[in-house]
């Protein structure tokens, strides 16, 4: 994307440089007519191309940045009689923890803080946070649910979250949540601009 963009810029600038040039022949009798047309031409052609690799490296990017994922960790649950035995694997700075959980499914939570679409296309990533993990039920009817928490939630996150709005460059900060069923799979968990995906691949 970035060769694209810095070829694009270069031809923009070779075709102001031949439009300018003919134009100061032209002014100063140097030129012909047809050699004024030879370059009118030659920077139509290079304004061309270079306007169409920029637009092509700026969607290049925006496709980029909208397909973007970053691999946080993996997750492994297995259902032992009433409760859920849940193992997850935090990359990011290569922790192991394990809990047991009671419920039907597990769920990763946590917070994610989205910048401004301007600081998101430049490439700026999501600023986010593996919070805990919890049991869930199918059919609620009061049952006990059950939190291992892995990172406490912090006076910086609380601030994110009741005034990130108004924070500048910030377009918004909220809690996210996945959850699964156990079985006999390796959740993979990645995170984009909106929250978690798990995937088994």
């Amino acid at each position: 994307m970035l060769i694209i963009g810095i070829v694009g810029a270069v031809l923009f600038f070779i075709s102001l440089t031949i439009i300018l040039s003919a134009i100061l022949y032209a002014i100063k009798g140097r030129s012909s007519i047809k050699k004024f047309v030879i370059s009118l031409i030659f920077f139509l052609i290079t304004l061309a191309f270079g306007t169409s690799f920029i637009y092509l490296s700026l969607l290049l990017q925006t496709f980029s940045r909208y397909t973007y994922e970053e691999k946080i960790g993996w997750v492994y649950a297995e259902k032992a009689k009433k409760k859920m035995s849940v193992t997850f694997l935090h990359e990011k700075n290569n922790r192991l923890h394990w809990c047991n959980l009671e419920g039907d499914q597990w769920m990763i939570e946590g917070h994610i803080l989205r910048w401004s679409q301007f600081f998101r296309w430049l490439g700026v990533g999501s600023y986010y946070e593996v919070t805990r993990f919890s049991g869930r039920w199918e059919k609620p009817n009061d049952k006990k649910t059950t939190i291992h928490e892995i990172h406490p939630e912090g006076r910086l996150w609380k601030l994110f979250l009741k005034y990130g709005e108004k924070i500048p460059f910030v377009d918004a900060a909220y809690g996210i949540g996945a959850f699964q069923y156990p079985r006999q799979d390796t959740f993979y968990v990645y995170i984009n601009d909106t929250g978690f995906i798990l995937r088994t691949r």
